[in-house]
């Protein structure tokens, strides 16, 4: 009998077994109301429960911004809330199950008007964002087919967003690099939140985030604001939601990466404070051995989340997150030893923490002070077929950043922040390399070879930053968000850089909306690019300019459309001088090898253009069904230092998604994604010897890549727990998409790299 069927039949034996046992019983509702703009907790805000769109009860805030619905039929559910002076705000797709308080968290928009506006709104933005924003919530995250319930994975499948293949997670954003992507958690900037990450860049094959942290995800794919800086393309924030109050409960849980234990509850004084510890592992280890890979990852995170309130006016915020990543590799065989001297040994650890207080100052204003520290112990080698060592690279990287943020907003339409922030960097490499002739041809008909490396090197630095911006809504809903950045890196000899921003919004229509922004970005070199070479102090903070245009369109609360056109220039970017046609703009996308470190004399000649055209259609969940519609037409290309403009590395032209799911009754869901991306580009290798010309270097294109999912998922209510189970089923075609070709030095033939074929997986969530 086939995997496939087993496990099939194990999902079906679950069904009927649990099936047996359910119930329907009851759970509650608790959340905390804000106003966006000054925190301060709002009272007397009524909030509405609904079922199918039909009103079921209503209650009211407190003092504190605090309510409360009790007993209430476990089930999905929408919530409204109103209050005069505010934009009306509609949540949905909010599940009650038992065994568990659903908590909720709200902040409403004020406007300058005495009544209550009552047309909902579900698509809110951030007050300093125009354009190029996408929300989403920890089910929408939860139920994505073929997600891993990885946040990066998931998000794959938004406008301007590919990917390298189907065993990552990197984010590559309208034709940028995987680099160029910043990541906050709980508003503490990270390097990366994945296993076994590409260092220098932001992507892995899995995130170390425990997807039932999250509460929501803010992404934001061009034109963000003043406040976010050192990043060219994207701003990813994650917002962590707090550890129950009142009472206890456990979580127990098994999915295609892994299984693990959540634990929450309050602490101190009676609603004061709470805690929430998960710790998570890897079976990957196990089934790698079981099909006798070559290689064989195991990988282990731990997570902690403290909330306090110290008083009336002053909220502490802690967060501790760990991981444990490690390769072993089986070389029982002659083809294993071969296969794996491709493969570099790569065992990392690390940590983030994050302290932030949030104080109250005033009746319209507060602020943020933010205390991090994140550190990373990177350890790969490389081994010959002989097990000679041919490849070391032990590196330490630790930032220590404090920074301090202040928001002031004098009436419901006008909002100041500024903010200031320092940075200390502690590196410590050791790689060793040996000299590597390569396959490529360089112009003069030469194997292009790379001197050997011996960098031995500890190096201290700082950056600084500072920024103000400001926002300002007026009665016709046109809002104009303004602001400037200053960064300061001195390890670079260009050590200041200043970087201007502005966007508007304006309402044409009743429910459309026209944008457009501009920005400078910055963006200092990798640490590694700077310290290995004395030359390369000389890099230039990396530089893109954005212009973007769009239109959005709401048919209704939960329905909306969104047509948007880009431009980015780049600039400043690093290039080779020893290769000269490679830019690094195409590195960071995949598992490191050797040569992909870069550790050589580098300049900032690289120049850069990415152009396109995204459609968004989202329908979210308020009934039974929700689904989208995303498609991206665009163009990324570079020229490195030999001045020829080639295609990005990245360059897939197109990228469609088409995701949609059912909410059948008594806890049923069906829902798949269906993607077809471009091929991406590549040089292609002379089937005789191997070789590959430089003067081909990204002429050809990949096939192109599609791939249907398909996940079912169940529900099950008991008297003081709950069980969530799913199976999700990737690649249900069986495609083999082509990721990269390369030469086998031991056959003298030509390769592929091929995807995963089908593969099915179960999840199992105990809540109690």
């Amino acid at each position: 009998m086939s995997d496939m069927k087993i496990i099939i039949l194990f999902f079906v034996n679950l069904v009927f077994v649990v099936s047996v046992y359910s119930q329907s019983p009851v759970s509650e509702i608790s959340g905390k109301i804000l106003d966006k703009f000054t925190q301060q907790p709002l009272e007397d805000v009524v909030i509405t429960l609904l079922s199918e769109n039909q009103s079921i009860e209503n209650t009211t805030s407190d003092f504190y911004g605090n309510f409360i619905f009790s007993n209430i039929k476990v089930g999905t559910y929408s919530i409204r809330y109103s209050l005069i002076g505010y934009k009306s705000l509609r949540s949905d797709n909010i599940i009650v199950s038992s065994g568990k308080v659903t908590t909720l968290f709200a902040e409403l928009e004020g406007i300058e008007t005495d009544v209550i506006i009552v047309e909902d709104e579900n698509f809110s933005k951030p007050v300093d964002i125009s354009n190029s924003f996408k929300n989403l919530s920890y089910e929408e995250i939860r139920r994505s087919p073929g997600g891993f319930e990885d946040i990066g994975r998931v998000l794959q499948i938004l406008p301007g967003v590919s990917f390298v293949n189907d065993g990552r997670n990197d984010l590559i954003v309208r034709g940028g690099s995987p680099s160029e992507n910043l990541f906050l958690i709980d508003n503490a900037s990270v390097p990366n939140i994945n296993h076994f990450g590409s260092q220098g860049s932001t992507g892995g094959p899995v995130s170390i985030i425990n997807l039932d942290f999250i509460r929501e995800v803010n992404f934001l794919t061009g034109g963000f604001s003043a406040r976010y800086g050192d990043k060219l393309s994207s701003v990813l924030e994650l917002k962590l939601r707090e550890g129950n109050r009142q009472k206890f409960f456990g979580d127990i849980n098994i999915s295609a990466t892994g299984f693990g234990a959540i634990l929450e509850g309050p602490f101190g004084s009676e609603g004061k404070g709470s805690y929430l510890i998960s710790a998570k592992r890897s079976y990957l280890d196990l089934i790698f051995n079981a099909a006798g890979f070559g290689f064989v990852p195991e990988y282990s995170s731990f997570q902690i989340k403290t909330v306090h309130d110290l008083n009336s006016k002053n909220f502490l915020t802690i967060n501790a997150i760990g991981n444990i990543d490690k390769v072993r590799f089986n070389n029982e065989t002659e083809e294993n030893r071969q296969d794996n001297e491709r493969i570099l040994k790569n065992n990392q650890w690390g940590y983030i923490n994050s302290f932030e207080l949030k104080t109250l100052l005033s009746s319209n204003s507060y602020s943020l002070l933010n205390f991090s520290r994140n550190y990373t112990n990177y350890d790969f080698t490389g081994r010959d077929s002989n097990f000679t060592e041919v490849f070391k690279n032990k590196s330490a990287e630790g930032e220590t950043k404090f920074k301090i943020e202040y928001f002031n907003s004098s009436d419901a339409s006008n909002l100041i922040s500024t903010g200031l922030g320092i940075n200390y960097i502690s590196l410590n490499y050791e790689i060793l390399k040996e000299t590597d002739t390569t396959y490529f041809i360089n112009n003069s008909g030469q194997r292009v070879i790379l001197p050997s490396v011996n960098l031995i090197n500890e190096t201290d630095a700082f950056k600084l930053f500072s920024f103000v911006q400001y926002s300002k809504t007026f009665q016709n809903n046109l809002k104009i968000n303004a602001g400037v950045r200053v960064d300061y890196f001195d390890l670079l000899n260009d050590k200041f850089t200043v970087s201007p921003r502005a966007s508007v919004s304006y309402p044409i229509l009743k429910n459309t909306f026209v944008t457009f922004s501009y920005g400078i970005f910055r963006q200092s070199p990798s640490y590694l690019w700077i310290i290995s070479d004395s030359e390369n102090k000389k890099l230039k903070p990396l530089q893109s300019d954005h212009y973007v245009a769009g239109i959005e369109y709401y048919f209704s609360n939960d329905f909306k459309f969104t047509l948007e056109g880009y431009i980015k220039n780049y600039s400043n970017y690093p290039v080779s001088e020893i290769r000269p046609w490679l830019i690094l703009a195409n590195n960071g996308g995949d598992f490191e090898q050797k040569n992909d470190f870069v550790v050589e004399k580098l300049t900032s000649l690289g120049t850069g253009n990415s152009k396109g055209i995204e459609l968004y259609i989202q329908k979210s969940l308020t009934e039974n069904f929700y689904g989208l519609i995303s498609l991206s037409f665009f163009d990324a290309k570079y020229k490195a230092l030999d001045g020829i403009e080639r295609p990005s590395s990245f360059n897939n032209k197109i990228i469609s998604t088409i995701a949609a799911g059912y909410r059948f009754g008594d806890g049923w869901e069906i829902s798949s994604k269906f993607r077809i991306n471009g091929g991406r580009p590549y040089t292609a290798i002379d089937a005789l010897n191997g070789f590959q010309l430089v003067s081909n270097y990204n002429s050809s294109s990949l096939p192109d890549f599609y791939k249907l999912d398909v996940r079912i998922d169940k529900r099950w209510n008991f008297s003081n727990w709950s069980l969530i189970t799913y199976i999700d089923i990737q690649n249900v075609t069986n495609k083999k998409n082509i990721t990269n070709y390369f030469w086998n030095k031991f056959k003298n033939e030509i390769e592929q790299n091929e995807s995963i074929g089908i593969l099915p997986s179960i999840g199992i969530n105990a809540k109690f």
